[in-house]
């Protein structure tokens, strides 16, 4: 038996069959068949440990995706506490973990010369996505308008915008040729061709990128025979988590990165794939072991989550459906599965499943309300948060009733995605002052698709008609009515929201969390259109536009659509309220007491797309259509039925669907339930897992080092600064520095024209993502500061060992992350330098002293990862002309390492503590005068 493996037994002892065999059997193609409640996170954590503890491979030769970065952190927690508990020393940072899109822009990045992208490019999110179309609409959209009948098929231009965009992730996912789609024969399919076609050219020529066009940029990386070798020689291990919910891209990517060494190893379970909706397919998992002459199949089917007559009941629910294949191939789910309880499982006599069954939604909501109510007087459960509620859709026409049920009763409840955003009293009243400044009032307003909510508004102000926010509105409303010929307010929309802040009800509103973080949206929300309107400070020639853009366009598109609210990615599951949530949200996740609605729905499955595509995919349909709906309804319902510890409940207040008839007849009905031996129960719920804070010593502790209070807004509270705060000028300097030292590793020959030209492209890439433009002079002078260096350190960059080096270290609570500029070598010794665009400060400077710890910290990490003393520290300041005078050397003093940990450790805690005191006052001239918050501040002092 080998040390590794041993160990590894020795430190976990209970563990099954099925978790050794995936644990241990690591080489060639694999596939874990993962049930719900198997331990799934627990098994792959000590497969990856087992990789590296035996020395089959080392951190930066893995590849480990997640579906979600909340699965990929807490992967990262569990290998550290496992490690620790195996006292094995290892850097975790150098794993290549993540989501698939996390793990192709990193990939994208660090091979940005050979893709057709440029550095700085702009991820698009679904809304960002349609504001891309709706900003190229006319030139995107244009082969339609030859043949209006095509174009007439949808309604309005979001919903033609969001149709075709499912076209475009489709074409793309899918590896469809667009020539193929020009050459159909078929005219729609002719002018969905020319569409994508306009529409990849816009991305490229702008430098934004979708989620679809992400994952196929990577892709091409992978079929680019330079950028393929850089790439897949490095990797020896690949496991894919949730491989039921992968698309084709994503299949052939994994294929990709493990064809060198062919260790892949993908995890999943087939009745819990949900995201047909978004391109994914079944049919990866259940065809993947005939892809491979060998491939080893390892069940996880002991169930350590549910109580065993819940178990019962969902094997009976996903069984009584036909998975048979007609055609004689697989079958559509893998035969003769089934979960068990864990020999450890205790499962006690009392009601674990039984319903609801209300006269009508009120009364369904009022008693579930009751069952809540009794299980937390009879201290069944100890917190409201060990309830859930799945629905199919949580939207308040759905989850109202629940809620306001709840309500009743002084029970709170958490649906942030019940987009209900625009329901919120600080949020109608900033679109009410924005109506009444811009002056969308009078014929406007009474014409308006939407008035009710600015009415609501509007109503909501009068309490506060005669205080300092009412002569706001007229001062601000007047200025801009007033506006001339080539006048400006020098004022944009996000501006306005900071104004509103420093006066009531704003300036309480701030110090509620919630409230707060509404508002904080909302500044996002208006960024985001200054971006894709093309709108930034209102003048006598945008006022008109901005006005009708805002309220016309955009508004009616988030009012249409719906905008969710907050959700703590640290913590999503908050204490003291009853979890309402969509089936898709729970996936993964498990609570004490589930309740199960939506069961007298209909179920639709959308599938024009596929139908109108699918003869120029890269393989024929697998799934037979008319029974394409039932499949994933079973599959929909076979994860909520299995998210519960404890009690399962099915709630409805008409009569369910047929098909759910073999697990709801039968149920006896709340309230009439064994109550006795249900109060008996003390039902204990496992803590939700929060994954530990990562900080960064520049843009998390300097922040809070500069004001506690900018880092309550800016960084807990996510608000969007009106105008950026970050320097171009310096962000330019270091990225062209940086081009140069990937140059030299890379191997290419670094020349000042080259250097010339990343320098420009980085300019237009950060003025792309929202920078202010800089002066020719500036301009002029960061180029100066680049090429002096270059010629200055010619004889040094061939000792480039590396460029932006990671020297994140992990504490208790919290992981520290930072970077190295750039890291020098030679005669087994290490450099280590850190560049500053700023004038030079006299050494004495207190800046010197903050910058003299960072490095000694940096220096640290680098010793226990390299297990080398660094030789030299340096700050290079490139203002100066001579390299003599950029440098400035830094002794490495182990003394000064523990006061830096010890400094660093304390600023960390008191951000851990959400203290956010002011204990010194920031400089007003350098801090305050350029604050958003600045309107604020001075009301609350």
């Amino acid at each position: 038996m080998d040390k590794a493996r041993e160990a590894i037994l020795e430190a976990f002892p209970n563990l099954n069959t099925g978790q050794k065999e995936a644990i241990f059997i690591t080489d060639g193609p694999n596939l874990i068949i993962a049930g719900p409640g198997t331990g799934k996170t627990f098994t792959l954590t000590l497969r990856t440990l087992y990789l590296l503890l035996s020395g089959k491979a080392q951190p930066s030769e893995i590849v480990l995706t997640t579906f979600t970065q909340k699965a990929s952190f807490e992967l990262r927690d569990r290998l550290s506490q496992f490690s620790k508990k195996l006292n094995f020393k290892v850097n975790l940072h150098e794993l290549i973990t993540g989501t698939i899109h996390s793990i192709c822009d990193n990939f994208i990045l660090a091979n940005i010369k050979q893709s057709a992208l440029k550095k700085n490019y702009i991820i698009l999110d679904d809304l960002t996505a349609s504001l891309f179309i709706n900003e190229n609409f006319d030139k995107i959209v244009e082969p339609f308008k030859v043949d209006r009948k095509f174009f007439n098929r949808w309604q309005g231009k979001w919903d033609t915008i969001s149709r075709i965009k499912k076209y475009f992730d489709k074409i793309t996912e899918e590896l469809v040729d667009p020539n193929d789609l020009l050459n159909s024969g078929d005219a729609f399919l002719e002018m969905i061709g020319e569409s994508y076609n306009v529409y990849k050219e816009k991305l490229i020529e702008e430098n934004r990128i979708d989620f679809a066009f992400l994952q196929r940029s990577f892709y091409d990386l992978l079929k680019n025979k330079t950028s393929r070798a850089k790439i897949t020689d490095k990797i020896k291990y690949v496991l894919i988590d949730e491989y039921q919910d992968t698309n084709y891209i994503q299949e052939q990517i994994a294929f990709e990165l493990s064809s060198k060494h062919k260790n892949i190893c993908v995890v999943g379970d087939e009745d819990q794939a949900l995201y047909r909706f978004r391109g994914a397919t079944v049919r990866n998992i259940l065809e993947f072991e005939g892809k491979f002459r060998k491939c080893r199949i390892i069940p996880l089917l002991e169930n350590y989550r549910s109580h065993k007559r819940i178990i019962s009941e969902y094997n009976n629910f996903i069984t009584q459906v036909d998975w048979e294949n007609p055609d004689g191939g697989v079958y559509f789910r893998y035969p003769n599965k089934e979960l068990k309880p864990a020999d450890s499982t205790i499962s006690p006599d009392y009601p674990a499943i039984f319903s609801i069954w209300g006269s009508n939604t009120s009364d369904e909501a009022n008693r579930f309300a009751d069952m809540v109510q009794y299980l937390l007087k009879s201290k069944v459960i100890k917190d409201p948060s060990d309830v859930a509620l799945l629905l199919r859709s949580v939207r308040l026409e759905h989850s109202s009733p629940f809620i306001e049920a709840l309500n009743a009763i002084n029970i709170r409840s958490f649906c942030p995605r019940a987009r209900a955003f625009f329901e919120n009293d600080e949020v109608l009243i900033i679109i009410a002052c924005y109506a009444l400044i811009l002056g969308f009032i009078d014929d406007d307003l009474n014409n308006y698709e939407h008035h009710d909510i600015i009415e609501i508004g509007l109503s909501l102000m009068k309490s506060y008609i005669g205080n300092s926010l009412t002569d706001y509105i007229r001062r601000m409303a007047e200025k801009v009515n007033e506006l001339e010929d080539k006048d400006t307010l020098d004022e944009n929309l996000v501006d306005l929201i900071y104004q509103l802040c420093a006066h009531k009800p704003f300036s309480d509103y701030l110090k509620d969390e919630n409230r707060a973080r509404n508002i904080s949206t909302l500044t996002a929300l208006m960024s985001t259109f200054q971006t894709y309107y093309h709108n930034d400070v209102i003048t006598a020639k945008s006022k008109n536009a901005i006005k009708y853009r805002l309220f016309n366009s955009y508004f009616r598109l988030l009012f249409n659509s719906g905008q969710n609210e907050f959700e703590d990615r640290e913590n999503p599951i908050p204490k003291g309220y009853v979890q309402i949530m969509t089936i898709h949200q729970s996936k993964g996740l498990e609570f004490p007491v589930v309740a199960v609605g939506s069961l007298d729905k209909n179920y639709r499955v959308e599938k024009y797309v596929d139908r109108e595509l699918g003869g120029f995919y890269q393989r024929d349909a697998f799934e037979p259509e008319n029974r394409i709906t039932r499949f994933d309804w079973a599959r929909c319902f076979y994860v909520a039925f299995s998210r519960p510890q404890k009690i399962l409940v099915l709630t409805t207040s008409t009569e369910p669907k047929d098909f759910f008839s073999g697990i709801w007849e039968g149920l006896d009905q709340w309230p009439h339930v064994k109550k006795d031996t249900l109060k008996a129960q003390k039902f204990e719920s496992k803590p939700p897992y929060i994954p530990k804070k990562s900080l960064s010593l520049t843009s998390h502790i300097n922040v809070y080092e500069t004001c506690p209070q900018q880092y309550l807004f800016f960084k807990e509270y996510g608000f969007s600064p009106s105008r950026t705060g970050q320097i171009l000028f310096g962000t330019l300097v270091h990225e062209t520095i940086e081009d140069i030292h990937r140059g030299i590793l890379d191997g290419e020959k670094v020349t000042p024209k080259q250097i010339e030209n990343d320098f420009e492209n980085n300019y237009k890439g950060l003025l792309a993502n929202g920078m202010r433009p800089i002066g020719v002079k500036q301009k002029e002078n960061a180029l100066r500061h680049v090429l002096t260096y270059f010629k200055n350190n010619k004889d040094l960059l061939q000792r480039v060992i590396d460029t932006e080096v990671d020297v994140s270290i992990e504490k208790d609570t919290y992981i520290m992350n930072g970077k190295i500029d750039l890291l020098l070598g030679k005669d087994n010794k290490l450099e280590l330098l850190d560049f500053k665009s700023q004038p030079k400060p006299p050494k004495n400077d207190p800046s010197i002293d903050k910058i003299r710890k960072q490095l000694n910290l940096y220096a640290y990490i680098l010793k226990e990862r390299y297990n080398k003393d660094p030789e030299r520290l340096y700050i290079y300041w490139t203002s100066e002309e001579r390299r003599k005078d950029a440098l400035l050397e830094i002794e490495y003093n182990p003394k000064l390492v523990e006061e830096a940990g010890r400094y660093f450790d304390n600023v960390a805690q008191c951000i851990m503590n959400r203290d956010f005191t002011i204990k010194k006052k920031p400089d007003k001239t350098r801090v305050c005068k350029e604050c958003d918050f600045r309107y604020y501040c001075k009301v609350v002092k």
